[in-house]
């Protein structure tokens, strides 16, 4: 069969992709499993949106995906983003003022008395940066909004085995196509093996806690962080980069390890909070954490994304789709 621009892959850039060439060309997405499948990287029931990097252009970047976010948001008429305020902590809390400040976002250096006053949850954690602009994204929702308005063809159960940047084949046909697309996740290393990505196994436990508190990033070494569940007493909190190097193609399986970091994170910022659900989910990442969007022996590639990208989706599609209308 023939196709004008085939998207390898149903998760957040793909379909993000495929909203940004909504009207101007036809789009087919093949996705191996379901969207928002339990091991896809995209799903669960949230995540965070935040401005606050060391690192300026993540700064910027985050400005540029949150005008996206209000743009989505209006297009279809759903809330994605719920405002709330975020603390940051640890050793790397001074440049990521600095970087905010620098670019005019909203922030504020708070003192532990502040804090224990204001979220006393995290009180005798020492003095942390506040942000405003940040929130809790629904990614469960923001998956099917843009399943909604993608405006493309959606088929699943599809396992694409090979192609190049002109062809599709999957387990029954082969696909010709003006443009190809790929943003499988962890699996796209085993279609683009030109990339230097690497697929590790993350955990995140919901616990049960008081209404009201903030989101949080602690830049210690390992980094942790957590946020509310809008509209229910769930917490999530988890370690970031904490799981072991995994096959993608093989059973997912927790980690002993990863689960025992896990706890005693948990101790260690809500003690004493009921923990009600270990989640598992891959992260595709590259070595410094720079997301991968370029076009690689002719094909588009979305990759890399390092357990952080989420929040630049709607902008991370756009830069995806200009690569697939600019024929050069």
């Amino acid at each position: 069969m023939h196709a004008d621009v085939v998207i390898v892959g149903g998760g957040l850039l793909g379909l993000s992709t495929a909203r940004a060439l909504r009207g101007r060309r036809d789009v087919l997405v093949l996705e191996r499993d379901t969207v928002g499948n339990a091991r896809s990287g995209s799903h669960g029931r949230t995540r965070i949106f935040r401005l606050g990097y060391a690192d300026p252009r993540y700064v910027a970047m985050a400005q540029r995906a949150a005008e996206r976010w209000r743009a989505l948001e209006a297009d279809a008429g759903v809330q994605l983003l719920d405002p709330t305020p975020q603390l940051t902590f640890g050793p790397g809390a001074d440049a990521v003022f600095a970087a905010l400040a620098a670019a005019g976002a909203p922030a504020e250096r708070i003192t532990a008395a502040a804090i224990k006053k204001r979220f006393p949850a995290f009180a005798g954690r020492g003095d942390a940066v506040l942000e405003t602009a940040s929130a809790v994204i629904a990614a469960d929702r923001t998956l099917a909004t843009l399943r909604t308005h993608a405006g493309a063809e959606l088929r699943e159960r599809v396992r694409v085995q090979r192609l190049d940047a002109h062809h599709v084949e999957t387990t029954s046909e082969i696909i010709e196509a003006r443009a190809v697309v790929v943003c499988a996740g962890p699996w796209t290393r085993s279609l683009v093996p030109r990339i230097a990505t690497t697929t590790t196994l993350e955990h995140v436990g919901y616990v049960r806690a008081r209404a009201g508190l903030p989101i949080f990033i602690d830049f210690a070494e390992p980094a942790v962080y957590g946020l509310p569940t809008p509209g229910s007493d769930l917490y999530k909190l988890a370690v970031h980069h904490g799981g072991p190097a995994i096959d993608p193609d093989r059973e997912f399986v927790p980690d002993p390890d990863a689960r025992a970091a896990l706890h005693h994170a948990i101790e260690r910022w809500l003690p004493g909070a009921e923990l009600v659900e270990v989640d598992i989910c891959p992260y595709d990442n590259t070595a410094d954490e720079e997301f991968i969007v370029e076009r690689i022996d002719g094909i588009v590639v979305g990759a890399g994304t390092s357990g952080h990208a989420f929040k630049f989706g709607p902008l991370l599609g756009e830069q995806l789709a200009q690569l697939v209308l600019d024929d050069r």
